[in-house]
C-alpha cells in the first residue's frame, strides 16, 4: 500500500508498490507522447523544418544538441508570422492554454511561448519517470517542484478526460473513486485521478514543512 511523501535527509520519500510506480511512469510516458506529437504538428504547421522529438538528441553533442534544437525552435517562432493552430486534442489544449482572452494576442503569445512551455513540461515528465525507477521513490529537494509539476500535468490530463471543469465535478469524481468498485475505464481513471491528487498534495505538504516561517530567524545574527 502506498504511503504519503514525507521529508527525509535526502529530500522527500514515498513508498509506492511496483505496479503503482509503473502506472505513474506509463502515464507520464503517455502525456510525453501527446506533447511530442504536438511539437511535431507545430513544427510542420509553422514550416520551420524542425521536429520536437521530446527527448535529447542522439547526436554527438548530447545535451548541447538538445539545447541548440530548443533555441532554434524558439527563434523560428520569432521569425514566423503565421499563428500556430490550436491543438486538436482537448488535453493538449488544457496543458498549453491560450495566454490571453484576446484572440489576436493569444495567437501571438502561443507562437512565441508554446515551445518553451511544452519543453518545460516534457523535461518535468522525463525527470519524474527517472525518479519513479527507485523504490522507495526518493526525490531530492532540488527536484521536488519539478516532480510535483509532472504529477499535476498527469492529473490535468486525467481531469480533461473525465470532463472535470469545476470543484463540484472534481468532488463527484472523488466520491465515485471512494466506492472501491472499478467497473469501467472511467471508474478506473477516477481512481487514478484521486490517487495522483492525494500523492501530489502529500508532496506539497511535506515541502511546506520546511518553509521557514517569517520572523523566525534570530535577530542580530551576523552569520
Amino acid at each position: 500500500m502506498a504511503t504519503a511523501f514525507r521529508a527525509a535527509s535526502s529530500g522527500y520519500r514515498a513508498d509506492l508498490q511496483k505496479h503503482e510506480r509503473r502506472l505513474l511512469s506509463s502515464l507520464c510516458g503517455d502525456v510525453t507522447e501527446l506533447l511530442t506529437r504536438r511539437g511535431r504538428e507545430a513544427s510542420r504547421d509553422s514550416g520551420d523544418g524542425t521536429e520536437d522529438s521530446g527527448r535529447p538528441s542522439r547526436g554527438s553533442g548530447g545535451e548541447a544538441d538538445a539545447l541548440f534544437a530548443h533555441f532554434s525552435a524558439e527563434l523560428a517562432g520569432l521569425d514566423s508570422e503565421e499563428p500556430l493552430p490550436l491543438p486538436s486534442d482537448p488535453v493538449v489544449r488544457r496543458l498549453l492554454p491560450d495566454a490571453s482572452e484576446d484572440p489576436e494576442e493569444a495567437d501571438q503569445l502561443r507562437r512565441l511561448t508554446e515551445s518553451s512551455l511544452r519543453e518545460s513540461q516534457l523535461a518535468d515528465l522525463r525527470g519524474a519517470r527517472m525518479m519513479l525507477e527507485t523504490s522507495p521513490v526518493t526525490i531530492p529537494e532540488s527536484g521536488a517542484a519539478a516532480f510535483g509539476r509532472a504529477l499535476n500535468t498527469v492529473r490535468l490530463t486525467l481531469a480533461t478526460r473525465l470532463e472535470i471543469d469545476s470543484d463540484e465535478a472534481a468532488a463527484q469524481v472523488h466520491r465515485r473513486a471512494g466506492t472501491g468498485r472499478v467497473g469501467d475505464s472511467e471508474q478506473f481513471m477516477a481512481e487514478i485521478y484521486t490517487f495522483i491528487t492525494w500523492l501530489q498534495e502529500s508532496l506539497f505538504e511535506a515541502m511546506l514543512e520546511y518553509v521557514p516561517e517569517h520572523g523566525t530567524e534570530e535577530e542580530g545574527s551576523d552569520t
